[in-house]
């Protein structure tokens, strides 16, 4: 008996119980060339026999095929085989497409790892720390890292306020840990603390964000409206949108659902569900208090759903939804047209062709991958806003809600 294991091939001792490896030396002769070629044909013929509409958005997919073959002679590069397919696939015009590819050739031999700090810095000094993030772990170094820190030195490195600062902090291998000396009212002090990504860095910026907006809806309702929002459509996200709705948000008179800036998965179904749900009785124990059957029945409040032009995928999905069962109304701007749901095919070399395959289209017939979802309250935010931190639709929707609450009194 033989084993394929680890790469290598053994012959198997069936008395020992035992593999012993079977050396052997094979040469392998790779022609690039040939191999994108049947790469192209491949990814081509992927998307004619799978994508959404079997009318490939009114172009004539067997004519770019034939066109960009043409390209093919002068392909020199992996990339240039990235930026062929990939243009080719954006003559489909159509959202959740791509096809990625990566060789041992392009592999490089340095690498650069930038630390993050968990600090949002001053404007003015770059060096100096204006706060430290909410929810970082920087209370827990010791000593701790404080608003209005200077830093002085990385790594026992003296750092020089003219240069870049991520200079400083950037390394050849991720470190996960960093010394930091920082002056402080004179002093000198040296602070170990752990390193973030600039994903996880990403995640505390958003999270203060959400954490704002609660707060400032539930101070200008007088705590009478509560603000949930939703990341994206993930399995976690839908768990946090659970508690969320069964805890704080279960005790208000109103609700305000923000969708902006969700960037989709697939719990759409999920979460209109229990959105959906409607008191159809109450019951009580001996002497007790009437409750309502469901416990929680969030249809029974005024409910605001919030997009923007960054809600897209499975939130176009959700806020189709909540219009065609009359949860409520829909404040902000256009969705951003990017709703398909997609797999994926991966070729015999690793690269990975996405494959949009099925269209969702509202209950009038509409393509919402064309025409998105449109508010039924229409309020942008602009950059100015932006620059100065007003939020003119989460005031419309405090306001709007509220108003929904007054008529039903």
């Amino acid at each position: 008996m033989f084993v394929l294991a680890y790469g290598n091939i053994y012959s198997y001792d069936k008395e020992k119980n035992s593999l012993e490896i079977i050396e052997i030396n094979h040469s392998f002769s790779r022609t690039l060339s040939d191999e994108f070629s049947q790469m192209f044909y491949e990814t081509w013929a992927i998307l004619d026999e799978n994508f959404y509409d079997e009318h490939f958005h009114g172009i004539n997919w067997k004519e770019k095929r034939d066109f960009y073959a043409g390209f093919l002679v002068d392909i020199r590069h992996r990339n240039n085989l990235r930026e062929l397919l990939n243009d080719m696939l954006g003559e489909l015009n159509a959202s959740h497409m791509g096809f990625s590819s990566k060789g041992d050739e392009e592999k490089s031999f340095y690498n650069a790892y930038t630390a993050s700090l968990g600090v949002v810095f001053d404007n003015e000094n770059p060096y100096k720390i204006e706060r430290i993030l909410r929810r970082s772990n920087l209370d827990l170094t010791n000593p701790v890292l404080k608003a209005g820190d200077l830093i002085t030195a990385v790594n026992s490195i003296t750092v020089n306020p003219l240069i870049n600062r991520d200079f400083f902090l950037s390394f050849p291998i991720k470190l996960n840990e960093l010394s930091l000396t920082v002056k402080r009212e004179g002093v000198d002090v040296r602070v170990n603390f752990p390193t973030y990504t600039t994903a996880e860095i990403y995640d505390l910026l958003y999270d203060e964000w959400i954490n704002k907006n609660k707060e400032y809806v539930n101070k200008k309702s007088d705590g009478q409206v509560a603000y949930v929002h939703m990341k994206d459509m993930s399995t976690q996200s839908y768990e946090q949108f659970v508690i969320d709705m069964t805890t704080y948000a279960n005790n208000a008179d109103a609700l305000v659902f923000d969708l902006r800036y969700n960037r989709g998965r697939n719990v759409h179904d999920n979460v209109l569900g229990f959105l959906s749900q409607k008191p159809y009785l109450n019951w009580k124990y001996r002497e007790g208090m009437l409750s309502p059957q469901p416990l929680f029945a969030p249809s029974a409040k005024p409910m605001i759903l919030v997009m923007n032009e960054h809600s897209l995928s499975d939130a176009e999905m959700t806020a189709t939804g909540f219009r065609e069962l009359g949860l409520g109304k829909l404040l902000g701007t256009e969705t951003y047209r990017w709703i398909i749901f997609t797999s994926g095919k991966w070729l015999v070399d690793g690269s990975f062709v996405r494959i949009p395959a099925w269209g969702c289209y509202t209950l009038n017939g509409d393509n919402l991958e064309l025409t998105g979802v449109s508010p039924d309250i229409y309020v942008n935010t602009t950059f100015k806003d932006r620059l100065k931190e007003n939020d003119p639709q989460l005031d419309r929707t405090i306001e709007e809600v509220i108003k929904d609450l007054e008529n039903r009194k």
